[in-house]
């Protein structure tokens, strides 16, 4: 659920190469710093977070994840959960190959105080902090993914050898964008790729009109093509509908293999939306929030749709966040439409 009402998530296939996610005295090297294991409940609900504790000396206080590499060109993102102690704030950097790049983040307020990530919050005080960075080289360094008590004036101070903050679940991977925790415990740990399809529902859509609805949220406003779809399973008849090129709402129909018309609408894929399209001869719609913001009065139905599917029918998976999905099976009036996506 992640807070509030549950979602469908989907996402795409991703691997954790921290190989102890959990388990900080292995697989990390320490600087002016220690940690305390099972000091802390931790967002699964075990007394299984370490205390992240400076040092008594000058020096900067961090550790180091032993296990990575990175290839030139591509992405990558650095996570992990963070709850404050004495210290309120956590820094992670990461080398890119010729260059460190950093984010500190706020445990008290939930804000990232300088540098680019993003932190999200959970319950109990803990904050999922992440980073994401393009490699410029290829390396094998120990200094790739590191994690620093900050005690709000900086990286470097004359620590106490008591204070510090609380850390559990790091994740390292290859992606502009973070996705939901894996665990690791000595080896590094693969989640497949989510996907979702429904055939044989010939009976539930109607291919000579109707409406297909949906409350929705892209995981990232990348550029990859991200679509759900009305389909017969080869890819001629169908209603391809989701994000393409950055933030923007695509919508397609297809009959016997020719595009009958496109809507592009300009939108934050990152955030929830309730968008419906109808679908009937010469007529079609788009609706986004309670407001009709595309129209087609040339439109040929397709014919023999009888698959729901998280991509177009046959690429493009759809990686995101999905409250509602509704297909009727009669287009709806204006009125209706309103209604259905305010």
């Amino acid at each position: 659920t992640g807070g509030g009402c549950p979602h469908i998530l989907a996402e795409p296939q991703r691997t954790n190469t921290v190989t102890y996610s959990e388990d900080f005295s292995n697989g990390w090297a320490y600087f002016d710093s220690s940690t305390e294991a099972n000091a802390l409940i931790s967002p699964s609900g075990v007394l299984d977070a370490s205390k992240f504790i400076e040092g008594n000396g000058s020096s900067i206080k961090r550790i180091i994840n032993l296990s990575q590499y990175i290839a030139s060109g591509n992405s990558y993102t650095y996570s992990i959960f963070a709850k404050k102690g004495e210290r309120d704030f956590i820094t992670l950097t990461n080398s890119t190959g010729t260059a460190d790049v950093t984010t500190t983040f706020d445990l008290t307020n939930g804000t990232v105080t300088s540098g680019i990530g993003t932190i999200e919050s959970l319950t109990n005080g803990w904050f999922r902090c992440s980073r994401s960075f393009t490699a410029t080289a290829t390396v094998t360094s120990s200094y790739i993914a590191q994690a620093f008590i900050n005690n709000g004036s900086g990286i470097s101070y004359q620590g106490d050898g008591t204070s510090g903050l609380y850390i559990w679940g790091a994740q390292f991977e290859e992606g502009s964008y973070p996705t939901s925790y894996i665990p690791t415990s000595g080896s590094t740990v693969t989640r497949n790729q989510d996907i979702f399809t429904r055939d044989g529902i010939s009976n539930l859509i109607n291919s000579t009109e109707g409406v297909l609805f949906l409350e929705m949220a892209a995981l990232s406003d990348d550029t990859s093509t991200k679509l759900i779809s009305l389909n017969d399973g080869v890819g001629n008849d169908k209603i391809e509908l989701g994000y393409f090129g950055g933030n923007s709402l695509f919508v397609n129909l297809w009959s016997s293999g020719v595009s009958q018309g496109y809507f592009i609408h300009s939108i934050d894929i990152t955030l929830s939306h309730k968008i419906a399209y109808k679908y009937k001869l010469n007529d079609t719609a788009l609706w986004v929030d309670g407001v009709e913001v595309a129209t087609d009065t040339s439109a040929t139905m397709p014919i023999g749709m009888n698959i729901l599917s998280f991509d177009n029918g046959v690429t493009n998976p759809f990686y995101g966040k999905v409250k509602q999905l509704q297909v009727f099976k009669t287009s709806l009036s204006d009125t209706e439409l309103a209604t259905l996506t305010t």
